[in-house]
C-alpha cells in the first residue's frame, strides 16, 4: 500500500476503508473483511490494520463483535442477503415465527434438530438463536428451552435468558 509522507500507513488504510464503507461496498450491517484477509489486500501489518479499524470503531463506522468480526454500524437493507450463515439462519427462523410456523408460548425444537433442519453446525444454530433472543422474538427458560416469545412468558416462569 503506498501512502503519501504526510500520512501514516493506518491513516491511510482507515481513509480508505471509509470511501469503501460510504460507497456502499461495505453497507450498513455487512461485514468488513478479516484482520487477515485486509493484510493482504493492503500488504500491511497486523497491527496497522488493527490501528485503521480501531480508528473507524472510535468514528462510530465499525462495531466490533467478538468471535464474529466487524459490522459497519446500521441496520441492512431489506432485502440485503445476510452477511453471515448465522444471519441467513436466523432470518428463515424469523419468517418460520412469524408465519405461525412456531405460535406464542411454544417450545423450539433443540439445537441438534435445528442445525440438521438448515444443515449447518450447532453453533450456527446457537448464534441465530442468540440474534432473536435479542430482538425479544424468543425467549430462554432456564432449564426448559428456547420458547416463542409473547407478551407475557410461558406459564409460571421468568424471561431471564
Amino acid at each position: 500500500m503506498t501512502h503519501g509522507k504526510d500520512q501514516p500507513a493506518y491513516a491511510t488504510l482507515a481513509d480508505d476503508l471509509r470511501q469503501r464503507i460510504a460507497a456502499g461496498e461495505y453497507p450498513p450491517g455487512g461485514m468488513i473483511p478479516s484482520e487477515t484477509a485486509l493484510m493482504q489486500t493492503y500488504g500491511v501489518a497486523r497491527g496497522t490494520v488493527r490501528q485503521a479499524l480501531a480508528e473507524l470503531e472510535r468514528e462510530g463506522l465499525v462495531v466490533s463483535q467478538v468471535g464474529r468480526g466487524r459490522r459497519v454500524q446500521g441496520h441492512a437493507a431489506e432485502g440485503l442477503k445476510p452477511a453471515t450463515r448465522y444471519e441467513e439462519v436466523a432470518g428463515q427462523l424469523r419468517a418460520a415465527i412469524k408465519a405461525g410456523e412456531f405460535p406464542p408460548d411454544v417450545r423450539l425444537p433443540g439445537e441438534p434438530v435445528l442445525a440438521e433442519r438448515f444443515g449447518t453446525a450447532r453453533i450456527t444454530v446457537r448464534k441465530a438463536l442468540e440474534v432473536l433472543q435479542q430482538e425479544g422474538l424468543i425467549v430462554v427458560i432456564p432449564s426448559k428451552g428456547r420458547f416463542v416469545a409473547t407478551s407475557s412468558p410461558p406459564s409460571n416462569t421468568s424471561r431471564k435468558g
